[in-house]
């Protein structure tokens, strides 16, 4: 049994902001920024696959507002909490942080979060998915 992955999307991310100049009528902008994915596990001794594991943090960036791989492709593959892994002690959880935010003219913020991975080769919207807080 090979390792199964899943795919994370966001497919928009945007502010919102007056325009003065527009009679204060709100503007929505797309944002860019990078986006790093650390797992919670970073070594597994896998039976299944007779390895040993390493599961290393993944990057991606926001581009025009739609999350993307290094290489521009829309979405992000991650591994799935499957058996291949073998017997976690605690459910497979991914970090998500955002950094270089771009919006509004200048470097912002937002904040990380973690969330659950998933069994199944599956999608993730990251605008939807159930987050909790970064411990």
């Amino acid at each position: 049994m090979p390792l199964t992955y899943f795919t994370v999307t966001q497919p928009a991310v945007q502010d919102i902001q007056t325009n003065d100049e527009g009679g204060n009528s709100p503007e929505v902008h797309n944002i860019s920024a990078l986006v790093t994915f650390t797992p919670s596990e970073h070594e597994v001794q896998s039976t299944v696959l007779d390895s040993t594991v390493l599961l290393r943090p993944i990057q991606g960036r926001i581009v025009n507002g739609v999350l993307c791989a290094i290489d521009g492709t829309a979405g992000i593959k991650l591994v799935a909490n499957t058996s291949a892994l073998g017997t976690l002690t605690k459910p497979l959880t991914y970090r998500v942080e955002y950094s270089k935010v771009q919006f509004d003219g200048g470097e912002r913020a937002m904040h990380s979060f973690t969330f659950t991975a998933p069994s199944s080769a599956t999608t993730v919207d990251l605008n939807t998915v159930v987050r909790t807080s970064v411990e």
